[in-house]
């Protein structure tokens, strides 16, 4: 949108120094080296010329600039996507591990409050059993 508005510019300033030349008669001669015979230019063609290039310039650096930004706000908005979505498996990751812990909760009060049932018979359930006898037969 700015490189339009600095053509407009440009196409406005031209328009002012042509309607408004007070020199319209001063005629520049430019030698430079190798040239076969000077330039001869007049003046507000020489003005017009140089501020119609510092406008293009501007213009050319502001899409330059313009187009940097949008990369720039591109890559953040990538980076912000891909933090939500490591944010959301994360958070899926820290309830899912929640809900193990509440079940392993229940199961150790379940386990914690119903007391092992034991018959006459039957042997304490974490003893180790012996294979050796303990009457010293061999």
């Amino acid at each position: 949108m700015k490189f339009v508005k600095r053509l407009i510019e440009v196409a406005f300033i031209v328009l002012v120094i042509s309607i408004f030349m007070k020199n319209k008669d001063l005629e520049l001669q430019i030698n430079y080296f190798g040239l076969s015979e000077p330039i001869r230019m007049a003046f507000w063609e020489l003005v017009t010329l140089c501020v119609s290039i510092g406008i293009i310039i501007a213009a050319a650096g502001d899409l330059v600039t313009q187009l940097k930004w949008r990369r720039e706000r591109r890559k953040m908005i990538r980076a912000e996507q891909e933090s939500q979505g490591e944010m959301a498996r994360l958070t899926g990751l820290v309830k899912g591990l929640e809900a193990e812990i509440d079940r392993l909760r229940k199961e150790s009060e379940q386990t914690a409050v119903e007391p092992p049932s034991f018959q006459s018979g039957q042997p304490y359930p974490d003893a180790p059993e012996s294979k050796t006898s303990l009457s010293g037969s061999s």
